[in-house]
């Protein structure tokens, strides 16, 4: 903390070391950072919505992008419902759904979770994220049936599809918030994905060296209230000629990259460990009928099949993630099929969640 304390003042940042008096549990160091703002995303997302519009362009919602191909100086855009040409591209995809650049291979896809509490008494007003493991993020959110707050706490992250139990994850969230704010009553829960890079900077630039015209946007690692403002104004920026000195650090095609090389290769020999694993359980029969909330995979004679009980009703899948085959696995705490390899999830029916994928899964 005191390192980290240091670089921000080196930084320019108005940071200062602090103590934490309302916090219900011991802090042995924090760094406190000046006029932070603390807002609901959803109005803000509104209204950039009602400003896109205002001046002439369209949101279109619930059609997916197989793929982007060129046609002298234009970019089409394949999807579901037709094909687009446009000049330029921007794909903010989460992770990108072209597979150009490698990207699936350059960042790691991280789940994590967050409650909404209603406790008894005075809870933290400031914002607080935890240093330490399993990572805590707290911060309040307005009530909307009443005057007061809700204690919002997040964290207790994990890759996506190489969790033990994805439950347990969810359980020991809870059993913190009950431990540090006793009687504590949840009344929402969420889970988000992230990406991260290897070198914890996003990429925000050229898809590919030389590519004016088709641009990324990934790797925000949780950060995409600062991260995706300032992706925009450096993306805006490029397509309308100019040049930001500041979002050079953000280029996708770096020589800081060669510094993480080796963090990158144990991430991708952990990719094959896990191809490996996958492929080992779907060597093993087939459980028919699951119990409620369950998935198994395995085999049904010689093909891989994916079976879950979700709501009484028992559906099967061929397991095998549609972006390079890794073999996936129940989440058990939002019942999804999730691949360890590049993190794409599929609902219990098979259809595409999160990418890289943008195909759903066969039916056995």
């Amino acid at each position: 903390m005191v390192k980290e304390h240091e670089i921000a003042r080196d930084a320019g940042l108005p940071t200062h070391r602090a103590d934490c008096p309302e916090l219900p549990f011991p802090v042995r160091a924090a760094v406190h950072l000046d006029e932070q703002l603390q807002i609901d995303p959803m109005p803000v997302l509104r209204a950039l919505a009602d400003e896109i519009r205002s001046h002439g362009g369209q949101i279109i919602e619930g059609v997916r992008v197989r793929r982007v191909s060129s046609d002298r100086n234009r970019q089409l855009v394949h999807t579901d419902n037709g094909t687009l040409s446009t000049e330029s591209v921007v794909l903010a995809t989460g992770t990108p759904v072209l597979d150009r650049g490698g990207y699936f291979a350059r960042v790691h896809a991280m789940r994590s979770y967050a409650a909404a509490f209603e406790v008894d008494g005075e809870i933290p007003r400031q914002m607080y994220l935890g240093a330490d493991e399993p990572s805590v993020s707290l911060r309040t959110v307005p009530r909307r049936d009443g005057p007061g707050d809700l204690l919002l706490v997040g964290g207790f992250g994990h890759e996506v599809g190489r969790a033990r139990s994805e439950q347990q994850h969810v359980d020991e969230m809870l059993g913190w918030t009950d431990r540090w704010f006793p009687g504590a009553r949840r009344v929402a829960r969420w889970s988000a994905q992230d990406y991260e890079s290897f070198d914890q900077l996003p990429y925000v630039g050229r898809l590919l060296p030389g590519t004016e015209r088709l641009l990324v946007a990934t790797g925000f690692a949780k950060w995409g209230l600062s991260n995706g403002v300032a992706a925009a104004l450096a993306l805006a920026g490029r397509l309308l000629g100019g040049h930001q000195e500041w979002a050079e650090p953000f280029r996708p095609w770096r020589n800081s990259e060669l510094f993480s090389l080796p963090s990158a290769a144990r991430a991708n020999t952990q990719v094959g460990v896990q191809l490996f694993a996958g492929y080992t359980q779907l060597v093993r029969p087939s459980d028919p009928n699951p119990a409620e909330g369950h998935g198994v995979v395995g085999r049904h004679g010689l093909r891989p099949r994916g079976t879950c009980t979700v709501d009484g009703e028992t559906t099967s899948v061929v397991p095998v993630c549609t972006h390079l085959l890794g073999a996936l696995r129940w989440n058990d705490a939002e019942h999804t099929w999730d691949c360890p390899l590049h993190g794409s999830r599929f609902d219990r029916r098979g259809e595409v969640l999160e990418g890289p994928a943008t195909r759903p899964l066969p039916t056995p």
